[in-house]
């Protein structure tokens, strides 16, 4: 029982982590400073240094916001040149990640760690 918590403990400070580094990167991405990402996201500039320090892990709506900075930067489409079916898919995507539980989804959560890890995404 003892080593499930240490498990759980360490999974959760690798997403905190992996948390960060999106947002360091959505940061890096405007070009504002934390400061800047602060007003994009409507948020205190504290939380986003927070964020950005790995302390406090942001929602899933959050990070996903910070991927479409950070997308952009790329010359990625942004939602407003998507088509219906990708916005839809979108939505969708922003729905299920919103609903997973750090408690009964780790596997899951996990697997799209990685899969964005891939994909160069964080």
């Amino acid at each position: 029982m003892h080593n499930m918590h240490f498990i759980g403990t360490y999974l959760s400070t690798i997403r905190y982590s992996e948390s960060a580094r999106v947002i360091n990167q959505a940061i890096d991405a405007l070009g504002l400073g934390k400061k800047g990402l602060a007003e994009k996201l409507n948020k205190d500039p504290s939380l986003i240094s927070r964020y950005a320090n790995g302390i406090v892990r942001p929602k899933a709506e959050t990070l996903l916001e910070c991927m479409k900075f950070i997308d952009n930067d790329s010359g990625i489409k942004n939602a407003e040149q998507l088509s219906e079916h990708d916005a839809e898919s979108l939505k969708l995507i922003k729905e299920s990640i919103n609903q997973l539980s750090p408690l009964t989804d780790i596997d899951l959560i996990q697997t799209i760690l990685k899969v964005l890890k891939l994909a160069k995404k964080i």
